[in-house]
């Protein structure tokens, strides 16, 4: 057998191996070219639309620094009040305030525009287990996470005297 009859032969072979695909494959064929299509008007109607909901983000942020106000100028007042005790780091921004309370308790409390509620969550670290044990609380008032701020700073203050 000739080296040319020998390829045409393995090929006619293969041809006659591959079968056609089944349906599931071309149906699925079908949906990512829909998919492509879908993105594509979505893309173009994203387009026309301008902005899209980015800009309504921003402003929910914005607003939602409104409310986080009260917390920022008490959380500030407190720190002026803490200034003096070196294991107690705060720390500022728009939408969240963070505590370090020593080397084993961190308190921070957040409202951003997609939150309804404020967050606030409370990790401590024990040393002796080598386990952080941290939870997340929902207060709907500012009147509430200060509060509960006051109470982690009082806590640490009464542990250390």
């Amino acid at each position: 057998m000739r080296l040319l009859d020998f390829i045409r032969k393995r090929r006619s072979q293969i041809r006659r191996a591959l079968q056609p695909a089944p349906a599931a494959v071309e149906e699925a064929l079908l949906k990512a070219r829909e998919i492509h299509a879908l993105l594509h008007k979505e893309i173009a109607a994203a387009q026309q639309s301008g902005h899209g909901p980015w800009p309504s983000v921003k402003q929910a942020n914005l607003e939602a620094a409104q409310v986080f106000k009260p917390v920022l100028e008490a959380t500030h007042y407190l720190a002026q009040e803490l200034a003096g005790n070196e294991h107690i780091t705060v720390t500022m921004r728009d939408n969240d305030v963070e505590l370090a309370l020593g080397q084993e308790r961190r308190v921070s409390a957040s409202r951003y525009g997609w939150q309804r509620d404020f967050a606030v969550a409370d990790t401590i670290y024990c040393p002796d287990l080598g386990e952080s044990f941290a939870r997340t609380y929902a207060f709907q008032t500012p009147e509430e996470v200060i509060t509960f701020i006051i109470r982690a700073c009082a806590e640490f203050l009464a542990r250390q005297s």
